[in-house]
């Protein structure tokens, strides 16, 4: 019985945290998570960061009202680029150097209704 009870939470702590955390290959090469309503692709070149919108089906998002915040982990510090609509999905920073290929850190989209969302990316 005890061994149940503790099967059965495990499964539940392993599916929390691989669920909203899980980490996919995206249309432009960047990893994609996902982030309340949606798929959120973050693509890093250079010194650029920028940020690709999807919804759950796979269609783009218009990036038009949206603003956002990437807090990177760049070597041992944190820096924060501010993301600004650049194009239809796409939401674009500039870092103050440059960048790794796949930076660990939080996107944070704000929705042209004021809704906050957060992208993890490990």
């Amino acid at each position: 019985m005890i061994s149940r009870i503790l099967g059965a939470l495990l499964m539940m702590i392993f599916l929390t945290h691989t669920g909203s955390t899980h980490e996919a290959p995206g249309q432009h090469g960047g990893r994609v998570v996902d982030a309340g309503e949606l798929h959120v692709e973050m693509v890093t070149k250079a010194g650029v960061v920028d940020v690709y919108l999807t919804n759950h089906d796979n269609k783009a998002v218009p990036s038009a009202g949206y603003k956002g915040l990437a807090i990177l982990v760049i070597g041992s510090k944190s820096q924060r680029i501010v993301l600004e609509p650049a194009g239809e999905s796409r939401l674009s920073g500039k870092a103050s150097g440059d960048l790794p290929a796949a930076p660990k850190g939080v996107v944070q989209i704000t929705h042209p209704n004021g809704k906050t969302a957060q992208a993890r990316f490990n």
